[in-house]
């Protein structure tokens, strides 16, 4: 497959968003403060943490306000300026550092850390077979993603308007766009069953946010497709979201 479907390596917009959320300009994500209490749960001090689809560093900052400096974080990310932002964002901060990393092949060894993360990356990837059983190889304990996860499978695309009203090529294919997949939790769960290092797994619905506080965010993404609120759920576009959790033991 081309690599039309990273467009947000030319979107400085959104990185400029997550550096502002990264530094406290502007409020942190909800999911970044629901991730920080998960962690906080688990009460694991000293625990070295990779946090991969890192953005500006966004979810550390999170981190850092519900553990301390108790931890070690590493942050990687495909998009080159998301690193560059980060890096700026905490340059003080000398217990994390961050490097530009391809989750479909983590530059790190077996079992290099405690704790790893994923958070809202995979949704936007053309499969996830090969990340999530990355993510496992580079773990040493636990792995904690952040998914589109529900009952069925859907294989989304957000197709990006054109100035030339050229979206679709004449075989049908979107000019640009990028995923918004949704994943079956028996999908998932079949890829973990079947991955040997896997002791064992939940998914939880992910449903503890403040509903004000996403509503407002849409103010703060200006031109940015922002989430808005049905009843318990996130809505994105005409997407409904079965945010979920799923936490791996190894």
């Amino acid at each position: 497959m081309t690599q039309k479907w990273k467009v947000w390596e030319e979107d400085n917009e959104y990185g400029e968003l997550l550096y502002k959320r990264a530094t406290g300009e502007l409020p942190e994500m909800e999911s970044s403060k629901k991730i920080a209490r998960v962690i906080k749960e688990l009460d694991l001090p000293n625990i070295r943490i990779l946090d991969v689809g890192c953005g500006a560093g966004h979810y550390l900052r999170s981190l850092r306000r519900e553990l301390g400096d108790a931890f070690e974080y590493v942050g990687c990310d495909a998009t080159a300026q998301y690193i560059e932002r980060a890096k700026k964002a905490f340059a003080s901060d000398a217990k994390a550092s961050f490097q530009q990393a391809d989750i479909f092949n983590l530059a790190f060894a077996d079992n290099s850390f405690d704790l790893v993360i994923c958070n809202n990356v995979l949704l936007h990837l053309p499969s996830v077979a090969k990340p999530i059983s990355e993510l496992i190889r580079v773990a040493k304990s636990k792995v904690i993603i952040r998914m589109l996860c529900g009952d069925r499978s859907f294989r989304v695309m957000n197709v990006i308007d054109q100035p030339d009203g050229k979206e679709f090529s004449a075989d049908g294919e979107p000019t640009e766009f990028y995923f918004y997949n949704i994943y079956s939790s028996a999908y998932i769960g079949h890829l973990l069953k079947n991955t040997a290092k896997v002791s064992k797994w939940q998914i939880d619905a992910d449903t503890d946010f403040d509903k004000k506080r996403i509503e407002a965010s849409a103010a703060e993404h200006k031109n940015i497709d922002a989430t808005y609120i049905l009843g318990d759920y996130q809505v994105n576009g005409y997407i409904l979201q079965p945010w979920s959790i799923v936490k791996i033991d190894l």
